[in-house]
């Protein structure tokens, strides 16, 4: 084999491992409806995803609104903003249940199931990629 055919094989190589490369994750906002008045902070937002808070600041209930396991966003949200992989969440989960201490959330998928939803509940909360965000819902808590 020559140089020059050497060269061209790495050239192959490293361009295919370029296209191969997993794309980075993209961003993902969590929302409530346009009139949720409550102050929502990250904390909050972790609390109300492993259950450890069940309602509003105000004292209301939330509707906790969760995507697909197999969707980009949930994988990005719970790495991103709860700081838990997936299999921490369904044990997470899993104990509460088994406590009595709550149900998970609630499936919304895709984003604009979520947004839907969200826009149409004042107690709602999930969470979309960012680009998918417009004025029909309020990005908080991050």
């Amino acid at each position: 084999m020559t140089k020059f055919m050497r060269l061209q094989c790495i050239a192959a190589l490293l361009i295919a491992a370029i296209l191969s490369a997993p794309a980075e994750a993209e961003e993902v906002a969590v929302i409530v409806h346009k009139s949720n008045a409550n102050a929502v902070d990250h904390a909050l937002v972790v609390k109300l995803y492993t259950g450890a808070a069940r309602s509003w600041p105000d004292g209301s209930p939330v509707f906790v609104l969760d995507q697909a396991e197999d969707s980009p966003a949930r994988a990005e949200f719970y790495a991103q903003v709860i700081g838990k992989s997936a299999a921490a969440m369904k044990a997470i989960w899993a104990q509460n249940i088994f406590s009595g201490r709550g149900l998970p959330p609630k499936l919304a998928n895709p984003d604009a199931e979520m947004k839907k939803l969200v826009s149409a509940n004042k107690n709602a909360i999930g969470y979309i990629a960012a680009s998918a965000v417009d004025d029909s819902v309020k990005v908080v808590g991050r």
